[in-house]
């Protein structure tokens, strides 16, 4: 029998999922990646809302780099890594971090492909792949779209941990909240966006991921077909 790496509770269509390694900060070997894929893909279909987390003192430390190389052909890993990443940025609903002690590397990426993150006073993020010699391609894949460039090659190259208020000024998380605060207060928020229209949700998502990729002077007629659809599908 497995180990359950990945503990996954779907409850009035609000998927809980949290990291469950905390010997290994949750960092991610391929078998937490393969339960992760599964949990995403099964939230996709029985979820509004998803709530990340991790057990333990850290949100997670990234790849396990001290799982055994040799199992598959580094394609294959990247694939699944890449699979995982896709499945949290192509949910339909919400996904809410929760994010305490350390976030690096893959983790890092994971943040920023929620929608929101909540993150603890004491969090601290950094990407150290550089500094271990290896180029964070699947991260530079879709950092741009979360930091401005100079802010986004800084975190990359010099690998250097940033503490939550300087990742917030800098647009990677949402809001800073006190350490013993950071449960309750992103239950709370996952509570009050429950009490919302799920379709309603799904259609500001959708919006905001297809706005920000049109010219400034095309938003306004995006916006106007976008509404009059939303309106006409969703008359009582």
């Amino acid at each position: 029998m497995s180990t359950q790496l990945i503990d996954l509770t779907i409850e009035n269509r609000v998927a809980r999922l949290t990291l469950q390694r905390p010997d290994v900060g949750n960092a991610f070997d391929t078998a937490m990646l393969t339960q992760m894929l599964a949990a995403l893909k099964r939230a996709d279909t029985d979820a509004d809302i998803v709530l990340l987390a991790g057990t333990g003192s850290d949100f997670s430390l990234g790849r396990d780099r001290k799982e055994p190389k040799g199992i598959g052909t580094p394609y294959h890993a990247f694939n699944l890594i890449t699979e995982v990443n896709t499945a949290l940025a192509a949910f339909p609903g919400i996904v809410v971090a929760a994010v305490q002690g350390c976030a690096f590397g893959f983790a890092v990426g994971l943040v920023m492909r929620c929608d929101i993150a909540v993150a603890a006073d004491d969090a601290r993020f950094a990407l150290d792949e550089v500094s271990l010699g290896i180029p964070p391609m699947l991260i530079m894949a879709e950092i741009f779209e979360h930091l401005p460039p100079k802010h986004a090659l800084d975190m990359v190259l010099s690998s250097r941990e940033i503490a939550a208020d300087e990742a917030q000024a800098m647009g990677l998380i949402s809001r800073v909240v006190p350490a013993a605060q950071l449960r309750t207060t992103a239950y709370a928020f996952v509570a009050e966006l429950r009490g919302r229209d799920p379709a309603v949700l799904a259609a500001c998502k959708r919006y905001f991921g297809s706005g920000r990729h049109l010219p400034a002077a095309a938003r306004g007629a995006h916006s106007l077909v976008e509404q009059t659809r939303f309106t006409e599908r969703h008359r009582h």
